[in-house]
């Protein structure tokens, strides 16, 4: 093995750079070869490139950056250099979009690229082996669940293990430079004059670097034509990240060296202090000690080797390069040659250099075209008429230089020469494309293939449109908003697309989730709730602590999440997490006038859901209310808990009984507190908060306060029956204070629960799930007004606490005043989230609509994600709709309603082709479920196709069809949650059971002519569940793994 290169400080000036062993595309006008030439002596000067394959290099010479300011990176010649992050398109496009985009870029980019002042160096590369970004981001959640004391170890070491084979992780840099080209005579002579000037009164610097070396005329010219590129490239939607110099340095060395990709090196340049050192000697020969080391020593931080004829040894890797020849005949998008190489699962790189090609360049190669017209040649002189008319038509035609590399760990030479070879045939395939490993100096050419440093390359330069070449560039990749997130879903491709469920850079957070039963819509929800419990949601300034999530359930789809986070808490913290079957009993007994401790009247929220909740009870099936009944609602409310209240006299302030509530009896006699028969609850409720006990504050508030019934009571108040007891709505005569007595004492004999004070005590949970299914049934008439009632309730059940605003605290009574804007405060900083399920049971309620939509109003100024969940996205009314920031769209019916969607989002035409074709749910390969994600960031709107990717682990334990929540809750009451998923996974590999179920209970039937399918299904979820918990029958697998 022959050492290239060893570190060693040396000062390489300007000329000894033109006097390195490398291609001569340093040049400003070199003649640039015709598209799809033949050269003969290709052979041999590639042949004597190989005589000097052993010869010893300096690697630190393929590096032409001396140092940088605030404008960019400066190279030797004084050239500045700025690398931006390409992070793709916003939308998606089809191809002919993306030619459409190309032609666009060329126009407005065409001016830049006509001399040989600017350049362009597009790089992209792919990483398979996704394990350090997995795993960094798996550290990170293993983290948060430390610091709740929660254990999910089962779920990340199975992320752990399914994610690292399917994902893979790719970054796309544009370099953009500014030469000495781009100054006038006169200008590059006065930037010569001031640097030397400027150079008089600085010390021999050594090998440190110039802060001098920047022109304030070139730097001027570059901040503009960053600019531009910028807007000309985001105008067409691909959004682009600025990097500082610094930043730039870190990206290029971990290009270098892929293997530190997200350490935390930062490099030593004149925008930072230079270092504090002190020179060997007492007098040293040079200020080099006092500056900044050069940046090529910062840059390249180990030897090259070349252990063979064509391979580089750089850091733990072993590189072969590939130089592209002949480009596409058929110019194709990249995002061609990237899908055909994603499935070989093998790292790779591109970095193509595109420039002007200066004046004189035309003219040379008319005068080669015309020699070679005739005969066998001909096509060369076809081929330059072609960019010769098109360069008169003024277009633009561009030299370019694209490298490849690819790398393997060191030593594996065979698997190396394999991935070099099929790095090779792809591009082949790609448009007619041709590429050779034989590129001379294999440093030479895998140097090539890093962005920024130099425009040196060994790829032949190749002369074409400008918009031909950029259609063939990365730039075109689908973007993705953020670059960390607790949720990892992925592109088709297998890149890494992660996602942030505390929604960093959104104003607004109102979250659509569409797609007909099965299509995976509640399990991508449940697993983005799971990653906001393991992400920075979880971390306040009051340390950690579950976010408050609020899920308003139809059936147990959230049960799973609930299982396993109440699960994996410790079991004195299982409470925070509820879900909650609602039902009309005892135990759910719940007042809807309840209000927050010691309060004499609602807050305004509160109030706002009373008159919501009482006109939808007062109002007829045919939609239309009465006259002048909000009026009555409002009045009667007021006078209802003016009535209850202790702050004036009344006859109907509510005294304390002994055995009305056991927890209040217990507490009052731990604490000393004395009581009498004129002892209120008020009283009661007071005492507790002034001893601090703001919970049984608030459950003695919960029988001070009015129910139902005190609605009748209120009606006959003064203010009440003066101002409306005349009032006539309806052509019976009958008064519109005796129609609200009328519908309140039929929901006092309906919903019995509901007129009584509230024992569904949720206590400080902070994640709930209520399932209204029992209580909210599907159908027309009374169903769905109970229907409608039910969701109202539900969402201030789940709700009340979010909307609570700090500065609501003033409106309470003085005493506990402190406690509760404390309270408010913590729920005000704390990451709140409410979701709804089946949307669509609420379509036609028109105050559950208008719930929500206020809720969206408000969400954002109080930091409320909302989250909804339907069949159709006409379902969400056209206010949600408009106003959502993000659609989740897993499938559709039918192609009407494909259509519908496509038509009220904006969908792309890429986008619609997704919707109308490829969303047919979890793939059965075990892949993913698909989805198409709108998301706005920022002020940007993103489209993506994606999928949601989970192990069996993690599909069972968020798994919502019915049979396997039955047969999963079994199995966790038998064996505990972490052994109850790992046998489910085991013996059900795909998270379901829902086949072998359906299998057993047909035949179940057929033998005992039964006709009670659910009974049925029920004894054949038992048995399933006790041949997992004993091993036996199915379960027998189990035996054979241990």
């Amino acid at each position: 093995m022959k050492r290239l290169w060893q570190k060693k400080k040396t000062t390489l000036t300007p000329p000894e750079l033109g006097a390195a062993t490398r291609s001569p595309t340093s040049e400003q006008d070199t003649p640039v070869p015709l598209k799809g030439s033949f050269r003969p002596l290709d052979l041999l000067l590639r042949g004597l490139g190989y005589l000097s394959q052993m010869s010893r290099r300096d690697l630190s010479s393929f590096c032409d950056l001396a140092t940088c300011d605030e404008h960019g990176l400066i190279t030797f010649s004084g050239d500045y250099v700025t690398l931006l992050r390409v992070k793709g398109l916003r939308q998606m496009a089809s191809r002919a979009e993306i030619e459409e985009k190309a032609r666009a870029l060329r126009q407005a980019m065409g001016g830049q690229l006509d001399g040989p002042g600017h350049a362009m160096q597009f790089f992209y590369m792919a990483e398979p082996d996704a394990s350090a970004f997995v795993n960094r981001n798996l550290s990170d959640r293993r983290r948060i669940a430390a610091a709740l004391n929660a254990q999910f170890e089962d779920i990340l070491s199975e992320r752990e293990r399914v994610l690292i084979p399917k994902m893979r992780h790719e970054r796309t840099w544009l370099a953009l430079w500014s030469r000495q080209g781009c100054l006038s005579k006169q200008e590059l002579a006065a930037t010569k004059a001031a640097r030397a000037e400027a150079s008089k009164l600085l010390p021999d610097l050594g090998d440190g670097q110039n802060p001098l070396m920047g022109s304030v005329e070139l730097a001027t010219i570059h901040t503009a034509f960053v600019s531009h590129a910028r807007h000309v490239f985001e105008h067409q939607g691909i959004l682009m990240d600025e990097l500082t110099p610094d930043d730039a340095l870190r990206a290029i060395r971990e290009e270098i060296y892929p293997e530190v990709h997200g350490s935390r090196w930062t490099p030593s340049t004149p925008n930072r202090r230079p270092p504090s050192l002190i020179p060997d000697e007492e007098r040293p020969a040079n200020a080099a000690d006092a500056l900044w080391a050069p940046l090529r020593e910062q840059l390249f931080m180990d030897d090259a080797y070349k252990p063979d004829f064509s391979t580089v040894t750089l850091g733990t890797r072993d590189w072969r390069p590939v130089d592209l020849e002949v480009v596409s005949e058929t110019p194709t998008p990249f995002v061609e040659l990237s899908s055909r190489l994603a499935a070989h699962r093998m790292p790779w790189r591109m970095n193509t250099t595109i420039q002007g090609t200066g004046p004189l360049f035309m003219g040379w190669k008319k005068e080669v075209a015309t020699i070679l017209r005739f005969g066998p040649n001909h096509a060369v002189y076809e081929a330059f008429m072609d960019l010769d008319r098109r360069r008169k038509a003024g277009e633009t035609v561009i030299s370019a230089r694209t490298s490849f590399a690819t790398c393997a760990t060191t030593g594996e030479r065979v698997q190396l020469a394999r991935r070099a070879s099929t790095l090779e045939q792809a591009i082949g395939g790609w448009g007619g494309a041709s590429a050779s490993r034989l590129c001379g100096d294999p440093l030479a050419g895998v140097m090539s293939s890093i962005p920024g440093i130099a425009l040196a390359s060994t790829a032949p330069a190749t002369a074409a449109p400008l918009d031909e070449t950029l259609l063939t560039m990365p730039c075109f990749r689908m973007a993705a908003p953020w670059t960390d997130g607790a949720a990892l879903l992925r592109a088709n491709d297998g890149t890494i697309v992660p996602f942030d469920p505390t929604g960093s850079g959104r104003v607004a957070t109102l979250d659509l989730f569409v797609a007909p039963s099965r299509r995976g819509k509640s399990m991508l929800a449940n697993s983005l709730l799971l990653a906001t419990v393991l992400s920075t949601a979880s971390l306040t300034d009051a340390g950690p602590r579950l976010p408050l999530i609020g899920k308003l359930d139809i059936g147990d789809a959230a049960s799973g999440f609930i299982d396993m986070v109440r699960n994996g808490l410790r079991a004195e913290d299982a409470h925070q997490a509820q879900f909650i079957p609602f039902d009309f009993i005892d135990a759910h007994a719940y007042n809807i006038f309840d209000t927050e401790a010691c309060c004499r009247q609602p807050l305004e929220h509160h109030r706002a859901f009373l008159t919501n909740f009482l006109s939808t009870v007062c109002m007829p099936l045919t939609g239309d209310p009465f006259e002048g009944m909000n009026q009555i609602i409002d009045a009667t409310i007021a006078a209802a808990y003016e009535m209850c209240s202790d702050e004036t006299y009344s006859t109907h302030i509510k005294k304390y009984r002994q055995t009305d509530n056991p927890l209040i009896d217990e507490a009052l006699a731990r604490q000393t507190i004395e009581t009498n028969d004129h002892t209120t609850w008020w009283d009661i409720a007071d005492s507790f908060a002034a001893r601090g006990d703001i919970r049984m504050a608030r459950i003695a508030t919960q029988h001070a306060v009015p129910v139902v019934e005190d609605l009748i009571a209120a009606t006959y108040q003064p203010q009440v029956k003066d101002n409306y007891g005349s009032n006539t709505p309806t052509s019976g005569g009958e008064t519109g204070l005796e129609v609200f007595r009328r519908y309140i004492d039929a929901f006092i004999g309906k919903y019995r629960t509901l007129n009584r004070p509230t024992r569904l005590d949720l206590g400080d949970a902070r994640i709930v799930a209520l399932d209204i299914g029992r209580v909210a049934p599907e159908g027309l008439g009374e169903n769905a007004r109970q229907s409608e009632l039910m969701y109202l309730l539900g969402f201030q059940i789940i709700g009340r606490n979010f909307f609570l605003s700090p500065e609501e605290a003033d409106k309470v009574p003085a005493h506990v005043r402190d406690i509760h804007r404390e309270r408010f405060r913590e729920f005000r900083e704390s990451y709140k989230r409410l979701e709804c399920d089946e949307f669509q049971r609420a379509a036609h309620a028109p105050f559950v609509l208008s719930l929500f939509e206020e809720a969206a109003r408000r969400a954002a100024k109080l930091g409320v994600r909302l989250g909804l969940t339907s069949q159709r996205i006409t379902d969400f009314g056209p206010y949600l709709t408009a106003h959502s920031t993000a659609r989740f769209i897993l499938g559709t019916a039918n192609p009407t309603e494909a259509d519908e969607a496509a038509e009220l989002l904006g969908l792309s035409a890429a986008g619609r082709q997704i919707v109308h074709t490829a969303l047919q749910g979890p793939r059965p390969d075990g892949s993913g479920a698909p989805l198409l994600l709108q998301i706005k960031v920022g002020e940007d709107w993103y489209e993506m196709f994606l999928l949601n990717t989970l192990g069996p682990v993690e599909l069972w334990a968020l798994s919502t069809r019915p049979e396997d929540v039955a047969l999963r809750r079994r199995v966790y009451r038998a064996l505990g949650s972490v052994e109850a998923r790992r046998r489910l996974s085991r013996v059900f590999p795909k998270g379901s059971a829902a086949d072998e179920i359906e299998r057993r209970t047909k035949a179940q039937m057929a033998d005992t002519n039964s006709v009670d399918a659910q009974a049925a299904m029920g004894g054949v979820v038992t048995g399933l569940a006790s041949e997992l918990c004993d091993a036996v029958g199915l379960g027998a697998t189990l035996r054979e793994a241990a």
